[in-house]
């Protein structure tokens, strides 16, 4: 059977991923994308340069996004009926933070082929390891109900994200911040650590320095390694910055916390979809098995 996949933008896969992706499934692969408005003018997530939304979120711009729509996922499946796809597995960012999995049920449901849809929990270096622990069954020629399975089992235990934004403030204007509102108090005094937990946005940890809250972002990956039993370097651990610079001083010092406990570390640019909730100058880690 040949078995499309489908996932939406927030994952932020580079262009050699994207590639890997089509070859592994036979060009069955494609991504839907959110939009991103600005001063209500919309852009496809990915049209934005990472500094420029940032500095019309510096800026105070009303800034909004857009999930992704049936009509979307819709003209996704329709592509890869025509191009020969039996049957498709969508893998959406978590539900919990955007409609974009409702709008791929509702477009399954008119689909003359079997789609089954995963919420992964998570987004971004999280949604993009769970893309390739799907992708890996296809080319395996797993059933769908095993693809799908293993996909919903690797999101929810072999994968954590742990972020820390310069300010709650752009998670609270979007509605998104979750449990982490008990902080709002003390945004003043705190640097939060947050992290994902089925789904949705919690706290983790506060502190007092962006310098204790990056440790302490070092610190919880290597117990994630060590809930998870195996060696950091059996694992990876990816940076993520709103501002997409490699270079920013607080990535390097990141970088270098993980190495200095076994990680090999990589890095990715946050989708303009998640800056744009989580604001500028926001910096996380995702750890999660090698798919």
């Amino acid at each position: 059977m040949r078995v499309g996949l489908v996932t939406d933008s927030t994952a932020q896969l580079t262009l050699p991923e994207r590639n890997r992706l089509t070859e592994v499934t036979g060009g069955l692969f494609r991504i839907v994308p959110l939009t991103v408005l600005i001063n209500g003018i919309a852009h496809t997530d990915g049209e934005l340069a990472p500094s420029v939304l940032c500095h019309h979120l510096s800026d105070r711009a009303e800034v909004t996004t857009s999930m992704a729509t049936p009509a979307q996922f819709a003209a996704a499946f329709r592509e890869l009926i025509d191009d020969g796809a039996e049957a498709i597995i969508v893998v959406t960012m978590s539900g919990e933070l955007s409609g974009t999995r409702d709008s791929a049920v509702t477009a399954a449901a008119d689909v003359p082929v079997l789609v089954e849809v995963v919420d992964s929990r998570t987004t971004s270096a999280g949604l993009a390891g769970a893309v390739s622990v799907a992708a890996a069954g296809i080319a395996a020629g797993e059933s769908v109900s095993s693809v799908t399975g293993t996909v919903a089992d690797w999101c929810a235990s072999e994968t954590v994200t742990i972020f820390a934004p310069e300010t709650l403030e752009y998670l609270r204007r979007g509605g998104r911040i979750g449990a982490a509102s008990s902080l709002l108090g003390r945004a003043l005094q705190i640097v939060p650590v947050l992290g994902l937990k089925s789904g949705v946005v919690v706290p983790i940890a506060r502190v007092r320095t962006r310098g204790k809250a990056l440790q302490r972002m070092s610190a919880i990956a290597a117990e994630t390694a060590a809930d998870l039993a195996v060696e950091p370097a059996e694992l990876q651990a990816e940076i993520q910055q709103s501002e997409g610079l490699t270079d920013d001083r607080d990535v390097i010092e990141l970088d270098q916390l993980l190495t200095a406990r076994g990680f090999t570390t990589s890095f990715r640019t946050l989708s303009p979809i998640i800056t744009a909730h989580v604001g500028p100058g926001a910096l996380g880690v995702s750890v999660q098995t090698k798919p």
